[in-house]
C-alpha cells in the first residue's frame, strides 16, 4: 500500500484552515496518509483550531520565514513514497488521493503527475471557469516546450515521488510568488509527468492570497524562470502569454469595482 505525505503551510489562516484540513483527512482509499501541517507562528487562533486535529495529523508551529521554507521542512521529514502540498486555503476534491494512489500504483515508472483544479472564491463557489477550461485544454497533452511558454499546471493538483523531490532539492526560496513553476520545470527536465484528467483540487482566490495580491510579480517571475531555462523563442512566447494573462486579470479586477 502506497503512503502519501501531504504538507500544509499556514500562517494566520484561521478563516480557511478547517476546510483545508478536513478535505485532507476526509480522503479514503487504498493508501496510507501522512499529514504534516506547519504553522508559521499564527496569532489569529489558527493554532488553537489546529490543535483539535493533533491526533490525526502532525502539527509543527515555529517561525519559518516563508511558505517555501515551511514546505521544504515538511517534505524533509515526510516518510511517504508520494507527496504533495496543499496551501492552507485550498481544498482536495473527494477521491483525489485515491485517484493519485491508483495512478502511481498502475504506472510504477511515473515520477510525477498533475490533474485538474477548480478556482473558488472566499465562500467556496466556483469562479473563473474560462481560465479553468483554458488550462484543462493546455494540460491534456504535456509538453515541456509548451510549459516553458506558459504555466498550465495547477499546484494543488500536482503530486510526485519524494525521491524526485529530493533529487531536485525542493523549492527555491529566492522566488517569492512562482516557486511552483520553477519546480515543474526542474521536474520536467528529469521525467515526463502523467496527466490525470479529473478534478483533484480547488484553488481559492481571496484578497489575501498571493495569486490575488501579487499576480503581476508572479507572472514576472515565471517569465524570468522561463528565460533562464528555455531559449529566446520560449521567452518571447512566454512574454506574449504574460501580457495576455495579466491583461485578463486586470480586466477581471476592474469588473469587481
Amino acid at each position: 500500500m502506497l503512503k502519501i505525505s501531504i504538507v500544509t503551510p499556514v500562517l494566520n489562516g484561521r478563516q480557511y484552515i478547517r476546510d483545508t484540513v478536513e478535505s485532507v483527512l476526509a480522503q479514503r482509499g487504498d493508501f496510507e496518509l501522512e499529514y504534516i501541517v506547519r504553522d508559521g507562528g499564527s496569532t489569529d487562533g489558527t493554532l488553537e483550531l489546529l490543535n483539535r486535529y493533533r491526533e490525526r495529523c502532525r502539527i509543527v508551529s515555529e517561525a519559518d520565514g516563508s511558505p517555501q521554507a515551511a514546505i521544504n521542512r515538511g517534505m524533509a521529514v515526510a516518510t511517504g513514497e508520494i507527496a504533495g502540498w496543499l496551501n492552507g486555503d485550498d481544498l482536495y476534491a473527494p477521491g483525489c488521493l485515491q485517484a493519485v494512489a491508483r495512478l502511481f500504483a498502475n504506472r510504477p515508472k511515473c515520477r510525477w503527475c498533475y490533474g485538474r483544479c477548480r478556482i473558488i472564491d472566499q465562500g467556496g463557489c466556483e469562479i473563473r471557469k474560462p481560465i479553468t477550461w483554458y488550462k484543462n485544454i493546455l494540460g491534456r497533452w504535456f509538453s515541456r516546450n509548451l510549459l516553458l511558454c506558459e504555466n498550465f499546471i495547477n499546484q494543488p493538483a500536482t503530486f510526485w515521488h519524494l525521491d524526485l523531490w529530493r533529487e531536485i532539492g525542493g523549492l527555491d526560496s529566492s522566488y517569492k510568488a512562482a516557486w511552483d513553476y520553477e519546480l515543474w520545470l526542474k521536474m520536467a527536465e528529469i521525467a515526463r509527468p502523467r496527466h490525470l484528467p479529473r478534478y483533484l483540487a480547488a484553488f481559492r482566490r481571496h484578497p489575501q492570497s498571493i495569486s490575488e495580491t501579487h499576480f503581476e510579480r508572479q507572472f514576472a517571475e515565471e517569465l524570468e524562470i522561463a528565460a533562464a531555462r528555455g531559449n529566446r523563442l520560449h521567452r518571447s512566447l512566454h512574454a506574449c502569454n504574460r501580457w495576455k494573462i495579466t491583461t485578463a486579470y486586470r480586466l477581471m479586477a476592474e469588473s469587481k469595482k
